[in-house]
């Protein structure tokens, strides 16, 4: 993720019943059991995605790193499509401020 300028350092997994009584609009599923076996609190929509599992595809490390590397650049573009199609719909367009260009006569 550093490659991509993002610094997970400071961050720690949380698992899903760790998660208690936070409210969520959207679940994304990476996996298959979690899939299976997720129920969704809140009412928050359950979105499933496929993806391969880096560590499943090799034991070499320089194979691992390019499976890792391919999942996350699939995860950022579904990231990326999904604000698109589900987030921005949301809210309504901001008109365009207009611009005025002054002229010296």
């Amino acid at each position: 993720m550093n490659e991509v300028g993002i610094d997970l350092s400071g961050k720690v997994p949380r698992f899903l019943p760790d998660l208690g009584d936070e409210k969520f609009d959207y679940v994304i599923t990476l996996d298959e059991s979690t899939a299976r076996t997720y129920r969704s609190p809140q009412h928050a929509e359950t979105i499933h995605w496929k993806v391969d599992d880096p560590v499943a595809i090799s034991s070499e490390p320089e194979k691992q790193l390019r499976a890792f590397r391919m999942v996350r650049d699939q995860i950022a573009q579904r990231l990326r499509l999904f604000v698109i199609v589900h987030v921005r719909t949301q809210f309504p367009a901001v008109p365009a401020k207009k611009s005025f260009a002054a002229s010296a006569r």
